[in-house]
């Protein structure tokens, strides 16, 4: 009874906030995944991986793992990105995989425009072991076993950046791909986001982050605020708030090894301020991002002149 219900529950929340894309609270570090447009837009090759258990003390609570790799390829005037991702909710799991590429070209003074797609294939299997405590057999639309299914899917974005300040619109799963497989249908609703972010110079040691994330799937729609604080390029404070669901503290390191490669880690506590709160001890993330710049070789060209020996 008690798996039956906390699977309920689940369910119910993540209908309520339509969300079918990973939730991450380190949403800031994981641009590539909500917008192909960012593909090697920082100017190196980078790699984040992001680790998400939420809604601690729930039975099959929500497990979120996502890895996004890109780098910027001059041969191809931009940038090519991977995005992998898993999720876990109670009986069903999520799987989805898709290469990004991004156009870029300079806009403005020191602007910088990324015009991106993204291809893949996104995979849902539910579980068929219920734990019920009537009888469910003979409602056709529940399964009584393993059903799973892959569908193609598709998206768009637009990703604008400076030094200081960058902005990004974009859509995923625009062919909302059906997966239908024996009792299991299931149509992927488009999703639109809205990112944005900016580096505010307090002075030389402190350095103010202001960013949100806008996701919605047109019949919901939420809403990430985050406020956090560089201190020396070396550590950082912050809190988010996410409507109607958490605020988050959050805090990081970062660090340069040389002029080419640096590492950062990140962790943030989603305290639960939504109904789940009297159920659920928050959500613990785990964020670990690495990237190495290619420095080209520079090449020394001489010239002979015949006037001189």
């Amino acid at each position: 009874m008690k798996k039956t219900l906390t699977a309920c529950l689940i369910l119910i929340a993540s209908l309520t906030y339509a969300q079918q894309d990973p939730q991450v609270s380190h949403y800031m570090y994981n641009r590539l995944g909500y917008n192909p447009g960012y593909a090697g837009a920082n100017g190196s090759i980078c790699a984040t991986l992001i680790g998400r258990q939420q809604w601690v003390g729930f039975d099959g609570a929500p497990k979120t793992n996502v890895l996004s790799i890109d780098a910027p390829v001059k041969l191809l005037h931009g940038g090519l990105g991977l995005t992998v991702a898993t999720d876990k909710l109670g009986f069903e799991n999520n799987f989805f995989g898709k290469l990004s590429y991004a156009f870029r070209m300079p806009l403005g003074n020191d602007g910088n425009l990324g015009i991106g797609v993204e291809a893949g294939m996104y995979n849902k299997s539910i579980n068929g072991n219920w734990v019920a405590t009537d009888d469910v057999t003979s409602d056709k639309s529940i399964p009584v076993g393993k059903a799973a299914d892959n569908t193609f899917d598709i998206g768009f974005g637009l990703h604008y950046h400076t030094p200081k300040l960058y902005v990004g619109l974009s859509s995923t799963h625009l062919n909302q791909g059906k997966i239908e497989k024996g009792n299991l249908s299931f149509e992927i609703a488009r999703h639109y986001y809205v990112t944005a972010g900016y580096n505010y110079d307090i002075n030389e040691t402190f350095t103010l982050r202001p960013s949100l994330l806008v996701k919605s799937v047109g019949s919901a729609t939420t809403l990430d605020v985050n406020v956090n604080v560089l201190y020396n390029n070396l550590l950082w404070l912050g809190v988010s708030y996410r409507t109607s669901d958490a605020v988050v503290p959050m805090v990081g390191f970062q660090k340069a090894f040389n002029a080419k490669s640096a590492f950062k880690v990140g962790y943030a506590y989603d305290v639960t301020t939504s109904k789940l709160k009297t159920q659920s001890n928050g959500s613990h993330e785990l964020m670990l991002g690495f990237c190495y710049t290619i420095i080209p070789k520079t090449t020394t060209t001489k010239y002979k002149n015949v006037r001189f020996l």
